[in-house]
């Protein structure tokens, strides 16, 4: 129920539409709308309905809030679909008035959250771009994938739009969701008539992606296996892109964490700008070897930029120091104070690096591809491709 209450405290003038959505009336839950009463209030009601009506909320719930965070937000404002400052509103306003353009932002995200997470993901490029039309047919590709599943069921959606890449171009992004009918469960349910329990078998849809960026050539895949990946990538590139040759990999960026093994001094090391004041490192995990725990140090909460992870460090009066070869780093986060420009807000960035590659920056702004290409390259946090992080 914690996504609900957060949906209604967040959600200003479309707080009435969840309950619409769901079925429900608002009479069971307020004098006849929920914007005359506290948030809390409501939810006092809200655990009063039955267990129906609470699972419809919460599942509408997880989706508003899906398409209410900043990847969610980004997501709208490309799309120009969000017409108000209320993030909350905008997702709410969008799904009781658009569901369809609500399903497409929604795959958008999908592949935006899963972008350059390697266990998700795998990126290539071909040496000689092939143009491609959004309209393109896609029956040979479609049935490639029907074979290797060896199933009919299977639905490809197709969506052209844009995207900024690292130099700030806007480029033509075509994305291809594809659905197919999952591996059977079963539950137990009770029959039509309520007089006995049955089995009741489904297939539940998975969904993948492949898109693809006709200016520079460049082909992403997104699948929870490799074998997958891989078959995505062959049947489309010989089916759509009439390519009998193999693209090249991208190679992810090595994150270089023995490099905050001490304090590291970025003083000198980048050029401020977007408003990005200072970054201290807000927090390290250490393994201590061999298998013998966890120990993370965060920097004080109620200090803010003043201390940072290695203060907390010495003032905890801890006898090992961050040099010593019994540790092993396992992630780092730092922090980045803005201050608010003519375009982006004032905000905290904080930024978790783990090895070998993941890096949770999105990319969804000025500021953090600035950060995520420049800052971090210059401050030594990424290893150049072609040196071993050992």
């Amino acid at each position: 129920m914690q996504s609900v209450q957060r949906v209604l405290r967040g959600a200003d003038l479309e707080s009435d539409t969840l309950f619409t959505l769901c079925g429900i009336d608002l009479q069971a839950v307020s004098p006849g709308t929920t914007r005359i009463i506290s948030p809390k209030e409501v939810m006092h009601h809200v655990v009063q309905l039955n267990e129906h009506q609470q699972a419809k909320l919460i599942r509408l719930s997880a989706r508003i809030e899906g398409m209410a965070d900043q990847l969610g937000q980004q997501v709208l404002n490309d799309l120009c679909l969000n017409p108000t400052e209320n993030p909350y509103d905008n997702a709410l306003h969008l799904l009781a008035c658009d569901e369809k353009n609500f399903r497409k932002a929604e795959e958008i995200r999908y592949v935006e959250f899963h972008r350059y997470q390697s266990r998700m993901w795998e990126g290539f490029y071909l040496t000689e771009p092939v143009p491609l039309d959004i309209g393109v047919d896609l029956s040979g590709f479609e049935q490639r994938l029907r074979d290797f599943f060896n199933q009919n069921k299977l639905v490809c959606r197709r969506q052209s739009r844009k995207r900024c890449n690292d130099d700030d171009e806007i480029l033509e992004v075509l994305q291809f969701i594809i659905y197919r009918e999952g591996l059977p469960t079963s539950f137990e349910v009770l029959d039509e008539e309520g007089k006995d329990v049955v089995v009741e078998i489904i297939h539940p849809a998975r969904e993948y992606a492949v898109t693809y960026e006709p200016q520079t050539g460049i082909i992403e895949l997104y699948a929870d296996t490799k074998d997958l990946r891989e078959q995505l990538k062959t049947a489309f590139c010989e089916s759509v892109l009439k390519q009998t040759v193999d693209p090249t990999k991208i190679k992810l960026r090595k994150v270089n964490l023995e490099l905050f093994r001490n304090k590291p001094d970025f003083s000198n090391a980048f050029e401020l700008r977007h408003g990005i004041q200072e970054v201290i490192v807000k927090e390290v995990e250490l393994q201590i070897r061999p298998h013998n725990g966890i120990k993370i140090i965060k920097a004080t909460p109620r200090k803010s930029f003043q201390y940072d992870a290695y203060n907390s460090w010495l003032e905890a009066g801890d006898l090992l120091p961050f040099d010593d070869q019994t540790f092993n780093l396992r992630a780092v986060t730092l922090a980045f104070r803005c201050d608010e420009t003519e375009h982006l807000p004032e905000e905290t960035i904080l930024v978790r690096l783990k090895g070998p590659n993941h890096c949770s920056l999105r990319d969804q702004n000025l500021r953090e591809r600035y950060i995520n290409h420049d800052m971090l390259v210059k401050m030594g946090v990424f290893l150049p491709e072609d040196k071993d992080e050992a």
